[in-house]
């Protein structure tokens, strides 16, 4: 079984979580919301004892790879450090980056989540459909892909890329960490018996609830 190589050589976990996080301006007014429910995300993975490398790779237009973390989660601490860098939302770009690093990494196991509050505004390299295609790699490798929106309806945004309804969950700032516990929880199911990571329109509708997309339409449409 292939494992995951860190920087100094070290070998880590044989599965990886990689959150692909915004750190637009505009995530600030529910950035420590966000974190929060970064912070349930794993904590529910640690209390589950899943052995896993984690890393979080934070993109805006000034830096598409701000690497927050990059450890195996039970080395990770508190995330009480983290900080977004402002600017615009490359989306495309970073997923463009995000793919490449994982095509090195190799893990046989993965979990992706890309965690937004907008659509993409400033990718240079990589259009809609290039993006679509390494995503669509990344779900052919058996690995899960999975969008949180932050206080963000994004059922459009995930489509556009390749997710189905089940994938993607718009959450509301005041239950972003009840979502991250949730996300917690299935991504567990996931590392133990190989359950798929998905939300059911009830769970979309109940995190979701008021929120609407560019279209007007309700988050669990």
């Amino acid at each position: 079984m292939n494992q995951l190589i860190n920087r100094s050589g070290t070998l880590q976990a044989p599965q990886l979580d990689y959150v692909l996080l915004d750190g637009s301006s505009s995530m600030a007014p529910k950035w420590w919301d966000t974190v929060a429910a970064l912070e349930a995300y794993v904590d529910v993975l640690k209390s589950q004892n899943i052995h896993s490398h984690g890393i979080i790779q934070l993109f805006d237009s000034h830096d598409l790879d701000c690497e927050l973390r990059n450890d195996t989660l039970d080395k990770w601490g508190r995330l009480n450090d983290l900080g977004y860098h402002g600017g615009m939302t490359p989306l495309y770009d970073a997923i463009n980056l995000m793919a490449r690093k994982l095509k090195d990494l190799d893990p046989p196991k993965c979990s992706i989540v890309i965690v937004t509050d907008g659509d993409e505004n400033g990718s240079n390299h990589t259009t809609a459909d290039q993006a679509r295609a390494m995503l669509d790699w990344c779900r052919a490798k058996g690995w899960q892909v999975t969008f949180l929106g932050a206080d963000f309806n994004n059922s459009t945004q995930a489509k556009l890329l390749g997710a189905d309804d089940t994938n993607s969950v718009g959450v509301r700032k005041q239950l972003l960490k009840d979502a991250g516990k949730a996300l917690g929880e299935k991504r567990a199911k996931h590392a133990l018996y190989g359950d798929d990571i998905n939300f059911s329109e009830d769970e979309r509708t109940k995190f979701g609830g008021f929120l609407t997309n560019g279209n007007g339409n309700k988050n669990n449409e």
